[in-house]
């Protein structure tokens, strides 16, 4: 019996020996982390101002590693993520020190009345970078007011400061000749609000005048968390026949958060004056009485016909240079320059393909098929969860594109063509805007 419990006693020592040994020097803890969610503001929020939506992901002890948080889609608003990397920050909760990381959200409501705002959800990784498990955050629900003075069903712009400049190239005051162009730029600059979530202007025309869109341009610009969107905006007026055009102003309607009213930034409008080309002249004199005479009709014909044939040859580079240009800003190309980004892939590139190829479609064509899978790849994903956008996706998108381009053009086809091509052709709308300019694509 003594040898049967000294055995038993070997056999408990090594067993215990061994448990410790498998056992790590510093076992996780049984809880798990903790997600919390805030709004700021939380109340009184505005149509199209900046909410931050935070999320807090903390864990006892230590962090193994750090999480993945993304927040799903919102009906009614846009949502982008500025930073790619995440605070880290440290508390203490019931006694226990916590040490984990915050995520910051931009929220920019596009409806009127109550948004829910749903639960975040968290990736947890460990330490080699796999996934250990799932965590999500608390659903928020804040209610939203429409600014008064500001047409809502639009994109509304709420910041504290926005300013619009306005360029001409040439002056418009200048002399121009039918076939000559105008170029007019538009630059916006608002305080927290990024060029995407900018509202696209209205550049009209009277007859007689075609304008040509480019794809609006953002140069946002962040400073210790502080976002200055920047949209460019250019439109080219070609000029068809002599006369005056007024050139209407552009507006850009806004809500100052700081004094809580309306206000309006404006593009002012310009006239221009087209005068016909001049006419050839109609001969020389012909009278010689005496060789002095006709020495000087003979200079007088030679210097005339230079200058007749200067004006020729400024009149054709003109001529050709303006069928550059329309080329240039013509839907052939601006398709050519999509299908080419579609090859590549990226989801920004093609999406400023996109906005540039709509804003060239023919005015008789309907509207071209939506692209709300590559909008949501841009608006509503942040840098640390997998990508949503694909080279499939891409191709998907260009060969959609491609079919509904060869049915337009074939309609087309059946019905008289003009000439020249469309007046005030249709460009796409919205902010374009989230991640360099757009409209509302989460309404």
């Amino acid at each position: 019996m003594k040898r049967v419990a000294l055995a038993l006693t070997l056999l408990l020592l090594v067993a215990t020996a061994r448990a410790q040994e498998a056992m790590p020097a510093n076992p996780p803890s049984p809880a798990g982390p903790i997600v919390r969610t805030t709004l700021d503001p939380a109340q009184g929020a505005v149509v199209g101002q900046h909410l931050s939506l935070y999320v807090d992901v903390l864990f006892p002890g230590d962090m193994p590693h750090p999480p993945r948080v993304v927040i799903p889609d919102m009906p009614g608003a846009q949502v982008m993520r500025f930073e790619t990397q995440a605070t880290t920050i440290r508390d203490t909760v019931d006694g226990t020190a916590h040490v984990g990381q915050r995520f910051e959200f931009a929220v920019f409501p596009r409806r009127s009345g109550p948004l829910a705002i749903p639960p975040a959800a968290v990736t947890l990784l460990d330490r080699a970078g796999d996934v250990a498990g799932r965590a999500a955050g608390q659903p928020l629900q804040v209610t939203i007011v429409a600014p008064e003075g500001i047409d809502a069903n639009a994109i509304v712009v709420a910041t504290e400061k926005l300013t619009l400049e306005q360029s001409w190239k040439p002056d418009p005051n200048g002399a121009f000749h039918p076939g000559d162009a105008l170029v007019r730029t538009i630059t916006r600059t608002a305080t927290d609000v990024p060029a995407m979530a900018m509202r696209d202007l209205a550049f009209s025309a009277p007859d007689g005048v075609r304008v040509y869109l480019d794809a609006p341009t953002s140069q946002d610009q962040s400073n210790r968390g502080t976002i200055t969107g920047k949209r460019i905006d250019r439109a080219t007026y070609v000029f068809e026949k002599a006369g005056t055009f007024d050139l209407p102003a552009v507006d850009q309607p806004w809500w100052n958060l700081a004094d809580k009213q309306a206000e309006n930034a404006t593009g002012k409008a310009a006239t221009v004056t087209i005068k016909a080309a001049p006419a050839p002249a109609d001969g020389a004199p012909t009278s010689s009485p005496g060789r002095d005479a006709v020495w000087a009709t003979i200079a007088a014909a030679i210097i005339l016909s230079i200058l007749l044939l200067a004006i020729f040859w400024r009149r054709t580079r003109a001529h050709v240079e303006n069928r550059r240009s329309a080329r240039a800003l013509s839907e052939p190309v601006a398709f050519d320059a999509l299908a080419r980004a579609c090859g590549n892939g990226d989801a920004a590139t093609i999406y400023r393909a996109l906005t540039g190829w709509r804003s060239r479609v023919p005015s008789n064509w309907p509207k071209p098929p939506d692209a709300r899978r590559l909008e949501a790849a841009l608006f509503s994903t942040d840098a640390g969860r997998q990508p949503t956008w694909s080279r499939a996706m891409a191709h998907e998108l260009l060969a959609r594109l491609r079919s509904f381009r060869h049915g337009c053009r074939n309609q087309s086809s059946r019905s008289p063509r003009s000439s020249l091509p469309p007046l005030n052709p249709p460009h796409a709308t919205g902010a374009h805007a989230a991640r360099h300019g757009i409209a509302d694509h989460k309404t």
